[in-house]
């Protein structure tokens, strides 16, 4: 499900980068998001050990510099510069840009874990986030994904009573079988769906 008119890009990266950087200096539950970050760690080692990874959307910085502690080498990408400045300053371990998807198709930049969490939901152009990963994954190489789950069965039959449906913020909803469709369609197979008692998907994908 997507938002029709879809805004452009342009105008969800402003509502986007607005969210977490409000205080000034810092970030938005910075030391609940570094907790939670390093309880997540032990599902990424298998995946990520002295692997090249990459936080896609990385916000604050908080997973990639997590990752950094296993990871042969650890990046963060996101479009907001905030965030970005924050995470450089600091977390040293790892390397960050601000950047976009344009960008990101021509990168020559390959890694084998890339993590990207809460970003697809907000994607205007799904086939360009899309092809942006298939840029960027090795062959063999995975990607975790944390996305709302329009098909759990705690969504509301009326989902205009659910309060993750609010678009502009969410203009993309998917439910296990449009994700597992859309990612075998660039040469993604989802290995593995992991259980999760809120609205949520939560799925490891390898590249074919």
């Amino acid at each position: 499900m997507f938002l029709n008119p879809m805004p452009n890009q342009i105008t969800l990266n402003k509502i986007y980068t607005d969210e977490d950087t409000k205080t000034h200096g810092g970030y938005k539950k910075a030391n609940s998001r570094l907790r939670r970050a390093f309880i997540k760690l032990p599902r990424f080692i298998p995946y990520a050990v002295n692997k090249n990874s990459l936080d896609f959307g990385c916000g604050g910085g908080f997973v990639a510099y997590v990752l950094s502690f296993v990871a042969k080498s650890s990046t963060g990408i996101d479009i907001n510069e905030k965030a970005v400045s924050y995470a450089k300053k600091r977390f040293k371990r790892v390397n960050y840009y601000c950047t976009d998807f344009a960008a990101l198709l021509k990168s020559e930049e390959k890694y084998d874990f890339v993590y990207s969490s809460e970003v697809i939901e907000h994607v205007s152009d799904i086939n360009l986030y899309m092809r942006a990963l298939e840029n960027l994954v090795n062959k063999d190489g995975y990607i975790y994904i944390t996305t709302p789950d329009l098909g759990h069965p705690k969504v509301p039959k009326d989902i205009t009573k659910w309060d993750v449906l609010c678009p502009p913020i969410h203009v993309q909803h998917f439910t296990k079988k449009t994700v597992t469709i859309l990612f075998k369609k660039y040469g993604f197979d989802i290995i593995k769906f992991y259980k999760n008692k809120k609205p949520g998907l939560i799925f490891l994908s390898k590249k074919s």
